[in-house]
């Protein structure tokens, strides 16, 4: 089964269901899942510009994984907080690669049925073309 789970979460509260899923699936493999945010950065303006400005994002970043860490560790899962900067769809499938993940685990976008295809443009379509382990996409 997988050992470790990377969980790509925002600051919404839409995340629930996908956090059950980690935790059922770590139970069953005694997984460490890693919650997972990527703060996008402003193009053309460098971090060392606004540092107070990025560092007030990830504290409220890091805010939103406590609730998510709860549900965990409801089940008894072992989980970790990761905060990144850059782009989402590649620091996200970058991490993976370099802390060896075997999942991420993603909820799915919410699509517009008179408009489907609009969906191909998405953060979790992006993760599951450049992602070099399984992608779960929970609804």
């Amino acid at each position: 089964m997988f050992k470790r789970i990377l969980l790509p979460v925002d600051l919404t509260d839409r995340h629930r269901k996908a956090v059950e899923v980690a935790a059922e699936l770590a139970v069953q493999g005694k997984a460490v899942v890693t919650l997972f945010h990527v703060i996008e950065t402003i193009a053309g303006l460098p971090m060392t510009e606004e540092p107070d400005f990025y560092r007030r994002l990830e504290r409220v970043a890091r805010s939103h994984f406590g609730p998510w860490g709860k549900q965990l560790e409801e089940h008894a899962v072992t989980w970790q907080a990761e905060v990144r900067y850059g782009d989402r769809a590649r620091e996200t499938v970058r991490y993976a690669m370099e802390t060896a993940n075997d999942l991420i685990l993603l909820t799915a976008p919410r699509i517009d049925p008179a408009n489907p295809a609009a969906g191909w443009g998405s953060l979790s379509y992006k993760i599951g073309i450049l992602s070099p382990c399984p992608v779960l996409l929970v609804k």
